[in-house]
């Protein structure tokens, strides 16, 4: 397993599906960047810096405990 890549189970709600029925691939780019990958298709990524990251990070970490 790539340690720089995780593929995480998730729902769409713009194209729908069951639960856990999209791929999202988030991963940690050389230049210290994190991609989001919805569908895993490479047609719409979302890119954060490492500050932007970060606040995600501190987000989820708060709001999940």
């Amino acid at each position: 397993m790539d340690s720089n890549r995780r593929n995480i189970h998730a729902t769409c709600t713009q194209h729908g599906g069951p639960v856990g029925f999209t791929n999202l691939v988030v991963t940690k780019r050389r230049d210290g960047d994190v991609e989001l990958d919805p569908h895993v298709a490479g047609c719409c990524l979302v890119r954060l810096d490492e500050a932007g990251a970060r606040v995600l990070s501190e987000a989820l970490v708060e709001w999940l405990g």
